[in-house]
């Protein structure tokens, strides 16, 4: 069985395999029951379009603006991502 450290370090791993290498961070760790099976969801956010970012005058309105959230279902059992879903997020 893994824990909450590996499944983290799980999902940043799928996350940069699957969406490219960029920085990544970790935004809520939480035990869900998926499919009938209690797993690790991890939710990490990354800048979108991180070209766009680049200016200090766009640090915080374009910033959270740009943000993306994706949430890694992992098997606490086997360590195996069993899903990647989009994490919406209301803004203000």
């Amino acid at each position: 069985m893994i824990d909450v450290k590996q499944a983290v370090k799980v999902a940043m791993e799928k996350a940069a395999d699957l969406l490219g290498q960029r920085p990544f961070n970790l935004e809520e760790i939480e035990r869900e029951s998926y499919k009938g099976s209690d797993v690790w969801v991890i939710t990490l956010s990354f800048v979108a379009d991180p070209d766009q970012t680049s200016a200090f005058s766009t640090m915080v309105t374009s910033l959270t603006r740009n943000l993306k959230y994706k949430r890694f279902f992992i098997d606490p059992e086997t360590s195996e991502l069993l899903a990647m879903k989009v994490r919406e997020v209301e803004t203000q």
